[in-house]
């Protein structure tokens, strides 16, 4: 077998009531959306499963790829990833629960629930969730190998007290995987349980949720997949390295099969794991702020992104081995969820494609077309994004390149459609604005492939 199912359309086997007719026929979806999987992964390889579901009807479910390349194990839907960072979400929607139970309040201070963490008096539960609290990623000395091995809460709370802020609570945003590590001891202290007992209790349990749990590395969990990694220049895939889920913990130690994760977040949305005033909370943006983005606002546990002039709401996820998105379009009613077991895939990029299939505004896949190093040389130089970051084009070896400051440089085509699209694949991309006299004066920059565009002028004339 070449890894790969048959798409499967129809109606969902769960006691939901309708709630919207599909906008587009269902076999035009599923046909699109299995060609989107086959183009992005190799069926002999690590794979990407995915689910489109529009009120209650199944628009798309199928896979591609292996879920264990050693043993030639098929890749199926059904089968158990590692979710990575949309666990944030469960977090997130446990701590409103909780609150909703009146066992705490967002603007509790976090020094109630768990001591001696730097500004732990001022830092709220409501800031922690939208992070906004200040709380670094960066460990001063990391310990070699801490995370290969399993700890206990309270030694990721001490490691997280080592940390110099990154900013006073309230006055930035920056994501933060130590905050919702923090949010897991608050649930843990609030609750006397382990952070993912307690969810189990609170959220998991009553909806019926039983393929999402606590990626413990030892338990056998039945259907896991394989992670794999895969080196961008030479194409190797190899095991993915070994990292304890007590690492991620409330921050991204959760799996799920696609399945599980739709039927999640068809309750959330229906205000079936917290009330509609909760979930109200969740997808309630970010004030602005610094280091708020419009392409990239958040609310607790989600972001807020925009589809084809559509809102979006959802979350991502990476972490070895494993890549993951879960998306919905509130207007129209779609949710989309993509797990892939290869760290270095798009899963990102991946939901938009599937989402705007679901809409029947698909992205056209972009078609490769020649420039000369006339040409090439003619786009390389720096355009300015904000006040302290640029994009970068230069050119080696007859390849352009796009590098933002502080980022990897990454390889970019010229298209038939005279864009500048990331390679392999990613929606985003680049137009050239030229003046009279044909020189480049600036890039237009479509996030996601959407507009509007961010204009970034030209600063300087080489990429050298």
């Amino acid at each position: 077998m070449l890894g790969r199912i048959g798409v499967a359309v129809g109606v969902l086997a769960f006691s939901w009531a309708a709630q919207a007719a599909p906008s587009t026929p269902a076999v035009p979806v599923a046909t699109a959306a299995q060609a989107a999987l086959e183009s992005a992964a190799n069926p002999l390889g690590p794979g990407v499963a995915a689910v489109i579901l529009q009120g209650d009807t199944m628009l798309f479910r199928g896979a591609v790829g292996r879920a264990n390349i050693e043993l030639g194990v098929p890749l199926y839907p059904e089968q158990t990833f590692r979710i990575a960072s949309i666990t944030k979400m469960f977090t997130a929607a446990t701590v409103i629960k909780l609150a909703e139970l009146g066992k705490l309040s967002l603007d509790d201070r976090l020094s109630t629930y768990v001591a001696d963490v730097p500004n732990g008096d001022t830092i709220t539960l409501r800031q922690l969730l939208n992070h906004t609290a200040g709380i670094s990623d960066k460990t001063p000395n990391p310990q070699p190998g801490f995370m290969k091995r399993d700890v206990d809460t309270a030694t990721l709370i001490d490691e997280i007290r080592k940390r110099t802020p990154a900013f006073a609570p309230g006055t930035q945003w920056a994501y933060s995987n130590g905050g919702y590590i923090l949010l897991g001891a608050v649930i843990e202290k609030v609750t006397g349980e382990r952070w993912y007992a307690a969810m189990t209790k609170l959220l998991l349990e009553p909806a019926q949720l039983r393929q999402i749990s606590y990626g413990d590395n030892a338990a056998v969990i039945p259907g896991r997949v394989a992670g794999y990694s895969t080196d961008e220049a030479t194409h190797q895939v190899n095991n993915a390295s070994f990292i304890s889920m007590s690492i991620p913990a409330a921050a991204g130690g959760l799996v799920a099969t696609t399945d599980d994760l739709v039927r999640w977040m068809h309750a959330l949305v229906r205000g079936q794991i917290v009330s509609a005033k909760g979930f109200q909370q969740m997808i309630t943006p970010v004030p602005a702020m610094p280091g708020v983005t419009p392409a990239h606002r958040y609310g607790m546990g989600m972001y807020l992104w925009r589809l084809r002039g559509s809102e979006m709401i959802g979350h991502t996820g990476q972490i070895d081995g494993f890549a993951s998105a879960l998306v919905y379009l509130p207007k129209q009613d779609v949710i989309v969820a993509v797990l892939a077991n290869n760290d270095g895939f798009d899963a990102r990029t991946m939901s938009r494609r599937l989402a705007a299939i679901a809409l029947g505004q698909p992205y056209a896949t972009p078609v490769p077309a020649p420039l000369t190093d006339e040409a090439l040389d003619a786009l390389q130089g720096s355009y300015r994004i904000d006040g302290t970051s640029v994009q970068t084009l230069t050119v080696k070896d007859h390849q352009l390149y796009a590098q933002r400051s502080g980022h990897h440089a990454v390889p970019l085509q010229w298209t038939t459609d005279q864009r500048l699209v990331f390679v392999p694949d990613e929606l985003s991309y680049f137009v050239p604005v030229r003046d009279a006299s044909g020189k480049v004066t600036r890039l237009d920059y479509f996030e996601g492939g959407d507009a509007p565009a961010l204009r970034l002028p030209r600063v300087s004339e080489t990429g050298h």
